[in-house]
């Protein structure tokens, strides 16, 4: 009775204190050799989540946020001047309030660290055709809003299908060619 009292209590807090603000997170990440610092951003009124992750190992810096409105995310990449445009992927999160449920109880357990040595990492892989840049006068509410802010060219990112074959991946200049073969 007691933990669910707790429970309710939380729901409550929770319900009262995000209506009108923003809930920052900040976790420690371990990837491999890598180690930094992720700031994720809940708005429970807009309905999104705001991630920012730095530059490590293989991962270029990226702005990134997610509105489960529109049902699109948005990552930018300062490194080469590019934002991209996708569907969100709703497997393990709905909304903004499952995203934010989930940090407030790992937070309520004390842990704030994401490890790849006890987390399962999932890999996937997308591309982006340069010659098909998305109009951005078509975005709205925070995508525009969060879009305003870097004012890179924005290129709908679509999903290398699991069935491809990489032939061969190239990286000169810092800009990195993959050659693939879909069965599809």
């Amino acid at each position: 009775m007691a933990r669910l009292l707790m429970i309710l209590m939380n729901a409550l807090f929770l319900c009262v204190v995000t209506a009108d603000m923003d809930m920052k997170f900040d976790y420690h990440v371990i990837e491999g050799k890598a180690r930094y610092l992720e700031n994720v951003e809940t708005n429970l009124a807009e309905n999104t989540v705001k991630i920012h992750t730095p530059a490590h190992n293989d991962v270029m810096e990226s702005y990134q946020i997610q509105d489960f409105r529109q049902g699109l995310q948005m990552k930018c990449l300062p490194s080469v001047e590019q934002c991209r445009l996708r569907v969100i992927d709703r497997t393990h999160a709905a909304d903004a309030g499952q995203v934010t449920e989930g940090f407030i109880h790992s937070w309520n357990k004390g842990d704030n660290t994401i490890s790849s040595d006890n987390e399962k990492v999932v890999k996937e892989m997308y591309y982006i055709n340069l010659d098909e840049v998305v109009d951005v006068n078509v975005l709205e509410g925070a995508l525009k809003k969060f879009h305003q802010d870097y004012k890179y060219p924005v290129y709908k990112e679509k999903k290398v299908p699991q069935d491809a074959e990489i032939l061969h991946i190239r990286s000169s200049t810092g800009k990195n060619t993959v050659f693939l073969r879909c069965k599809t």
